[in-house]
């Protein structure tokens, strides 16, 4: 709603449609015109210099671009998400991951503590791998459902200072979702159109990186517009910056990413232990998620340093 509320603000309320949606686009000699369709049938077509296909995992843009492109991957991941009011744990802003990348619960607070109960909003998913040769067959990607319906592959997990089913009973609605992820492609552009956000690089949300990166791509984008104008000529400059670094990125994510430590953990002691430095010593810890943070491009020091992809009052010619 933030996003609508600046795009009303700085373009106006006619700059948004709703209940249409993208058939197809063609590239032409101006620019690109693409047809859409509204919800009873009528299709219009709508010109302009660029098309920009921020258009989701089930990008129609994307399908266009690459009509052989594989199904959507989906690695036999099940992810239930839901939020319990709880006492953030550590720093009060820590992010915990228990288990390995085939059983695990990640947990983090995303609100600031009640004053009067100590209580935050604490986010939560819990995920478990299972056979997918079947592919998926729940119907909805991201359905409702009771927690009566999970809650087992986790009863047993309480710690001391967390009772994991205790949390995970506590959320007032949870939800389920495949985790699924497209394979990379060579270029996010064709001529006038370019790709971003899910539809150019639908990853796992391993490392909270899909966000992250959509936000990141709308930056690199913007900075070569300021640069290049509104031109083909931006576009690909976008896609030489980001495309085949963000891919080796889904790819990676697709592994382990960061949750790699948990595996280490679970192969070397089977997660058992006194002093993680006995197992994991810091300097391993450190450079195995240097190496995972420069591929995401949260590198701390380079990116504190760097200087701004869009200065303040910039604007595009």
């Amino acid at each position: 709603m933030l996003l609508c509320e600046k795009v009303v603000e700085r373009l106006g309320q006619d700059a948004i449609r709703t209940s249409q949606e993208l058939i197809s686009y063609r590239n032409t000699d101006a620019g690109v015109t693409a047809v859409l369709r509204y919800r009873d049938g009528r299709e219009l077509e709508v010109s302009g210099s660029l098309l920009i296909g921020a258009d989701g995992i089930n990008s129609a843009v994307r399908a266009q671009m690459y009509p052989d492109q594989p199904p959507i991957q989906w690695g036999g991941a099940i992810m239930w998400r839901g939020t319990t009011p709880g006492i953030p744990i550590r720093t009060g802003a820590s992010f915990v991951g228990l288990g390995t990348h085939r059983h695990r619960v990640v947990v983090y607070p995303i609100s600031q503590p009640d004053p009067k109960t100590g209580l935050a909003t604490i986010n939560w998913i819990a995920e478990l791998t299972v056979d997918n040769s079947a592919g998926w067959t729940k119907g909805d990607w991201n359905r409702r459902v009771e927690i009566d319906s999970f809650i087992q592959h986790f009863e047993d997990w309480n710690y001391e200072w967390l009772d994991v089913a205790a949390m995970l009973q506590g959320a007032d609605e949870v939800f389920e979702n495949p985790m699924t992820d497209r394979d990379p492609v060579p270029t996010w552009v064709d001529g006038n159109v370019a790709l971003m956000g899910d539809a150019a690089h639908a990853m796992y949300p391993t490392g909270s990186n899909g966000a992250s990166q959509a936000i990141i791509d709308a930056r690199v984008l913007g900075a070569a517009m300021i640069k290049h104008g509104v031109s083909g000529v931006a576009l690909k400059a976008y896609d030489d910056e980001l495309c085949e670094e963000i891919s080796a990125l889904v790819l990676r994510n697709r592994g382990a990413g960061p949750f790699g430590l948990l595996n280490l953990l679970d192969e070397r002691c089977g997660s058992v232990f006194d002093n993680i430095d006995d197992v994991i010593p810091p300097a391993e810890r450190e450079e195995f998620m240097s190496r995972y943070k420069a591929a995401a491009g949260f590198a701390m020091e380079k990116l504190n340093a760097a200087p701004p992809l869009i200065h303040p009052g910039s604007r595009v010619s």
